[in-house]
């Protein structure tokens, strides 16, 4: 055997085993396909050779209790039917697999499908006429009908039996074939391939542990950088749209304040002032500086930077939720303020503060459309203890799930479809709260919902 094993190079060995291998895997293929492709058909006419047994009883049932009713649903339920028993016997008709079974359908003992075909025809008169003769033949033949459908049934499942019989005998020639090709690439290739491996085993070892650690850190480090690489993307986006946005409103704005403040000085320089004329000028303006407030605080909101200012958190709050004010408005969302009378300031940056709250508002929303919360509520509350400032955002949207409150600031982990979430919203608010502000978020449910405790040190 050693003698013989020497007479050829591995390589040369390989290339024979692996032509072989390639060939039963080739012949196997071949044989499971077609096989699947026959069973495949076979499965789809035993099930509606089946259920054309169902469907002549089932339209006979329907025209006897449409005489009888002369209800439309009915009379529509059958006419389904009959499309329904149609193109599913044209189907078999169309599939049959072997004259046994074509003998069955075609001749002139049986004839299954010239049965088939005239009471499909009378079915449909009567579905016309609404005539009692017809119906008592209807009875008749799909009471006739039964034992042919019965038989056809039968057939079909013998030949599939028979089918898997033949690919039965040839796996077992496929199983001996493949362990015999197996045995050669163990004698040949294996054996002299695994006393090579064995002198750099433990060389791979020592240095695929080094590897690993170094890969997995590395991967860590890389999704980290792609979440943070694809939410500044998405708030780059966001920042370029208002801007263009803001830049389209301020001059139309301007003009309609300047018209309407020349409207008021007209009226009021007029003889007669028209006070109707001076309440609806003061409206305009009262808007034109809505949307002036509204243009500078999304302008604050985008323009992040790591400019480190003194922020006042309940100002900081209340300017994300301007932002959100027409969303909580749409959908009827109750916002419960909780803050103190003294200003609570924090060193930060106001947009990553603003962005992570953000996010925690959008979930807490989202949450509360999910379930279809009837009165829809979310609690803020701001508040400082010893040397910590506190930010609490609580819903009643019924709370998160015990297995997923552990996993909800994990990156790419979401409660939500994969159409609807993507699961950085919450991961972004526990990286900056962490990472920017050295501060701690944790999760909790409550009686009602799900509540956010944000716990930020002012020092």
């Amino acid at each position: 055997m050693k003698k013989l094993i020497k007479s050829f190079s591995i390589k040369s060995v390989y290339i024979i085993i692996f032509t072989s291998l390639i060939s039963w895997a080739f012949f196997a293929y071949c044989t499971m396909s077609n096989q699947i492709h026959n069973q495949e058909i076979y499965a789809e006419i035993i099930n509606l050779s089946g259920k054309q047994r169902m469907l002549s009883q089932k339209t006979a049932l329907i025209t006897k209790r449409y005489y009888e009713s002369k209800d439309e649903n009915l009379k529509n339920h059958l006419i389904e039917l009959i499309a329904l028993m149609s193109k599913e016997h044209s189907y078999i008709i169309e599939h049959l697999t072997s004259k046994e079974i074509k003998n069955i359908y075609f001749s002139k003992e049986d004839n299954l499908n010239e049965k088939v075909e005239n009471y499909l025809k009378l079915v449909t008169s009567f579905y016309k006429t609404n005539n009692s003769d017809l119906l008592k033949q209807i009875e008749l033949n799909s009471f006739e009908l039964l034992p042919f459908l019965d038989k056809a049934v039968l057939a079909f499942q013998m030949e599939s039996d028979k089918k898997t019989a033949e690919l039965l005998k040839r796996e077992q020639l496929i199983l001996f074939g493949t362990l015999l090709t197996l045995l050669c690439e163990a004698l040949f290739i294996v054996i002299p391939s695994i006393r090579k491996a064995e002198q750099k085993e433990k060389e791979l070892l020592e240095l695929n542990s080094s590897l690993t650690i170094k890969i997995e850190d590395a991967i860590k480090e890389n999704l980290e950088k792609e979440k943070v690489i694809q939410q500044q993307f998405h708030f780059a986006q966001m920042e370029e749209m208002i801007i263009n946005v803001s830049h389209q409103w301020r001059q139309p704005l301007c003009i309609i304040s300047t018209i309407a403040s020349s409207i008021q000085i007209e009226n009021e320089l007029s003889k007669n002032v028209n006070k109707d004329l001076s309440e609806k000028t003061n409206i305009i303006m009262s808007k034109v500086d809505y949307l002036s407030n509204t243009i500078n605080n999304f302008d604050e909101f985008v323009n992040i930077d790591n400019i480190l200012e003194n922020i006042d958190i309940v100002k900081n709050i209340e300017r994300t939720l301007f932002i959100l004010n027409s969303s909580f408005t749409e959908n009827k969302i109750t916002i419960k303020k909780e803050f103190p009378k003294e200003s609570i300031f924090l060193v930060g940056n106001n947009s990553k503060l603003s962005q992570a709250l953000l996010s925690i508002l959008n979930n807490s929303r989202d949450f509360l459309l999910s379930n279809a919360i009837e009165n829809k509520q979310i609690s803020i509350k701001a508040y400082k203890k010893n040397s910590f400032a506190y930010i609490e955002i609580e819903d009643n949207a019924g709370g998160i799930k015990e297995e997923d409150l552990k996993k909800v600031f994990d990156i790419y982990y979401t409660t939500k479809h994969q159409s609807q979430g993507t699961g950085l919203g919450l991961y972004i608010t526990y990286y900056i709260i962490k990472n920017y502000f050295k501060g701690i978020i944790k999760v909790e449910n409550t009686q009602f919902g799900a509540r956010f405790i944000i716990e930020l040190p002012l020092t």
